[in-house]
């Protein structure tokens, strides 16, 4: 019996110092951490990632953190370099939602399985859609929309083929039996310059980019995705609140590892993770942008990842979308 409690005491022992070994093994003496953004600089995710390495480098006993951008093939050319990354903490995934829940779903083949290869950390923030429209539509706000172009046909703009806009599009069409012929342009700008310009009727836009438009008056926003209003667009209803609960699914960035992390080195990221998506440089910067800074614990974040990929593949599946 006392061999047995020696050993007990032994291997508990033995596994404290091992994570303590790994929670420690971040400080200023280390090798950089590398946050890969599959996105070219100056954008979110870019931005995103320079905000937090501050607080986050402090909280990590000073460890220097780099950003590594590697823009290309839908996300998927940064995220395969995270995936064949060594799981010690120092390779990090900064990115969107589409990487991990329609990528996946999207191209017949990509380099990576979205659940082996890797370690979700923590979800960033939570950012929906905007549904803007031409001044003169004859809509107040999306129910209407959908009633509209059941009579009429509306022409909808998104940013592109299987982007998160093509696919609330989709949703709408099949969903709640809406007529919008989809436009696909090659990027946010173009969608919206076309929309003011009377060319297409309706755009889904990023809540950031669209608020300028609306404040300006130069477009009306007939709702947001979510279940609730945005304190930005306090006068927009919520796609909950009109009764189209089904696309209440939220576009998010969040923060990867590679697969088969340890425990005490995920504890570690994730502790400065939130730590940096709370601290005042991240929230002066984002919360105008009408994100909702989250910084989940891994666990919750794991759980969106897994829901979103099912719910995402189901609509992909239905409506055919393939971009390769």
């Amino acid at each position: 019996m006392l061999t047995t409690r020696r050993q007990i005491l032994s291997f508990s022992l033995a596994s404290l110092f091992a994570g303590g070994a790994h929670a420690s093994a971040f400080s200023s003496s280390s090798p950089p951490i590398k946050f890969i953004i599959p996105a070219p600089p100056g954008g979110p995710a870019d931005l995103m990632a320079r905000a937090m390495i501050p607080t986050m480098s402090a909280e990590l006993n000073g460890n220097p953190i780099i950003v590594d951008n590697k823009p290309g093939g839908a996300t998927v050319l940064g995220a395969s370099l995270v995936a064949k990354a060594p799981s010690d903490g120092f390779t990090l995934l900064l990115t969107i939602n589409a990487t991990h829940t329609q990528v996946p779903h999207l191209l017949a083949k990509i380099p990576y399985d979205p659940f082996k290869d890797f370690t979700p950390i923590s979800q960033l923030f939570r950012s929906g859609v905007v549904v803007c429209a031409q001044k003169g539509l004859q809509a107040k706000d999306l129910r209407e929309l959908v009633t509209l172009s059941q009579s009429s046909p509306v022409t909808a703009a998104s940013a592109g083929i299987g982007t998160t806009g093509h696919l609330y599009i989709e949703m709408l069409n099949s969903i709640y039996g809406a007529k919008l012929i989809h436009i696909p342009y090659k990027g946010a700008t173009e969608g919206q310059r076309d929309l003011q310009a009377g060319i297409v009727q309706v755009y889904f836009d990023s809540v950031s980019s669209a608020i300028p438009f609306i404040k300006a008056d130069k477009v009306k926003a007939l709702a947001v995705t979510g279940i609730k209003r945005l304190e930005v667009l306090p006068d927009v209803p919520s796609v909950v609140e009109l009764g189209l609960d089904a696309l209440n699914i939220s576009g998010w960035f969040g923060v990867f590892g590679p697969g088969n992390m340890p425990d005490s080195v995920v504890a570690a990221l994730n502790k400065a993770i939130r730590a940096a998506v709370q601290s005042p440089q991240v929230v002066r910067q984002f919360a105008p942008l009408g994100v909702e800074l989250t910084g989940t614990t891994a666990s919750e974040f794991s759980a969106t990842v897994r829901k979103d990929h099912a719910a995402w593949g189901e609509v992909i599946k239905k409506a055919s979308i393939k971009i390769d």
